[in-house]
């Protein structure tokens, strides 16, 4: 962004840090508040994303404005960035400020109109953030589906597995019916083994994803807004619960068949 420009748009608030040392220095930053705080970032220091984004720069200060939006940004000077990137005269994103009396929509197809070396997309900021909206509705919608796809494999698996279980150990479930156990009792042994071993497993991988957030950041983007995505204990508990139901269902039908599995049949067969 144009330094000398910025503080037109939006009321930036520097709550930490020093406006004056921003515009001074060329390769000095502004870092909102909510991205100051998840990345733990301080006032002084240097942040060096030249790895990941191919960027260096002082933060010397760090802003709020209310907004979410806003506060996860990064001000920067344009010609600094653009120099970064051997970019000079580039921009994907530009911010106009309307008179109060003009009309946001007939403004931007004036703009889209006008002849240009590379095509534009001009839009209402009410519309530019309908859209990110319906991109983390998309996202969302997506990322159910993929889970029920997800549990319907798991399922099947499970299943399987202990179809194939009970199989191997048919001679054995001979041998308890013959000891005296009854048709529930080996159904209930069966179908625990399979909700105890899922549980295990559901409450392992829920623990690895919670240790794994906690050491590594995670986000979304929808265009220009990041979002972090955390992982409360309660999330181990429902996948726990998750589990345990998966183990069970996945378990009934083969727990069923090996309670219905005759005594003889069963001594008779041959692992």
């Amino acid at each position: 962004m144009d330094k000398s420009k910025f503080q037109r748009f939006r009321q930036y608030q520097v709550i930490e840090g020093s406006l004056d040392e921003f515009i001074a220095g060329r390769d000095s930053a502004l870092v909102g508040v909510s991205l100051a705080k998840r990345k733990g970032w301080k006032v002084g220091q240097t942040i060096d994303l030249s790895a990941q984004l191919g960027i260096l720069f002082k933060m010397a200060g760090i802003y709020a404005t209310g907004s979410e939006e806003q506060d996860n940004l990064v001000l920067m000077d344009i010609g600094y960035v653009q120099d970064r990137y051997d970019a000079r005269g580039h921009a994907n994103l530009i911010v106009a400020k309307l008179h109060p009396s003009a009309r946001a929509e007939d403004i931007a197809q004036s703009l889209d109109k006008l002849p240009k070396p590379v095509g534009t997309r001009t839009q209402a900021e009410t519309a530019f953030l309908s859209g990110m909206i319906d991109d983390l509705s998309d996202m969302i919608a997506i990322s159910r589906i993929v889970i029920l796809i997800t549990l319907a494999v798991v399922l099947a698996s499970v299943a399987n597995a202990v179809s194939m279980n009970v199989r191997e150990r048919t001679r054995q479930i001979g041998i308890m019916r013959t000891l005296g156990f009854g048709r529930v009792r080996v159904l209930a042994v069966v179908l625990g083994e399979a909700a105890l071993v899922c549980l295990m497993g559901g409450v392992l991988g829920a623990a690895a994803a919670w240790v794994a957030m906690q050491v590594q950041e995670f986000t979304v983007q929808a265009r220009n807004l990041n979002l972090s995505v955390g992982m409360p204990w309660s999330v181990v508990g429902w996948a726990a619960g998750l589990a345990l139901g998966v183990g069970v269902l996945g378990g009934v039908w083969p727990a069923w068949r090996a309670s219905r599995q005759g005594i003889v049949a069963s001594l008779g067969h041959s692992e």
